[in-house]
């Protein structure tokens, strides 16, 4: 009868890899690692190994990723679900209407997780700010703001400006609009108001595409 080290040798040989052999035979990947010190085995055979254990690598990271996919996919459902019941309840709330018609006009529609809103009026943002903290319970902290100014504005005074009116004091990093001409009208620029949250993102696409239709049915009754 062979024993367990010549069978072990016999699978190697045979292209397995430590943990094939280690289960096969019940013993542990240290003894194997002792046995096999010292002997070279075929290129043929760390090719294939190489090979196999690349299958399954990518097979372990196509099934966390179908895992994830199937996760996201059901979270976003609720958020949907959500939405849906939130606009409901609050159709008629003026806020509510209002902050959904400025984004409408003036929100970031494009980008996967940004709910962004960009004006000149300091009272647009403050109006969107109070919707995002009653209606989406996000707080101010997560709430992040951005300037854009032309190369005649101070950058400082314009977001100190920003700071004192719609009450945010966290900014990324101000942008420098090219101009050939004196900035008159823009005194401040214009701002930003940013939350990074793609489940919001999800209910504010779906608010923006059925709430005016909402407005109009009850409007034509």
């Amino acid at each position: 009868m062979r024993t367990d080290k010549e069978l072990a040798f016999e699978l190697r040989r045979s292209g397995k890899s430590y943990k094939e052999i280690a289960k096969e035979l019940g013993m542990s990947k240290s003894t194997l690692t002792v046995w096999f010190k010292g002997h070279v085995f075929s290129e043929e055979i760390r090719k294939s190994l190489t090979i196999n254990a690349s299958t399954e690598s990518t097979a372990r990271l196509q099934n966390l990723n179908k895992i994830r996919g199937d996760s996201l996919d059901a979270l976003y459902h609720r958020a949907m679900i959500e939405a849906t019941l939130e606009l409901e309840m609050n159709k008629n709330n003026p806020l509510f209407i209002a902050a959904i018609s400025a984004y409408w006009g003036e929100g970031d529609k494009r980008s996967r997780n940004n709910v962004r809103l960009i004006n000149t009026d300091p009272l647009m943002l403050r109006l969107f700010i109070k919707f995002l903290v009653r209606f989406c319970s996000v707080t101010r902290e997560n709430i992040k703001a951005a300037i854009f100014i032309y190369p005649d504005l101070d950058e400082e005074t314009c977001r100190q400006y920003w700071e004192k009116e719609i009450g945010i004091s966290s900014f990324h990093k101000t942008m420098v609009l090219p101009s050939r001409h004196k900035t008159k009208k823009l005194q401040y620029g214009t701002c930003s108001v940013i939350v990074s949250n793609t489940y919001l993102k999800k209910k504010m696409l779906l608010w923006i595409d059925q709430l005016p239709k909402i407005v109009l049915n009850t409007v034509s009754k």
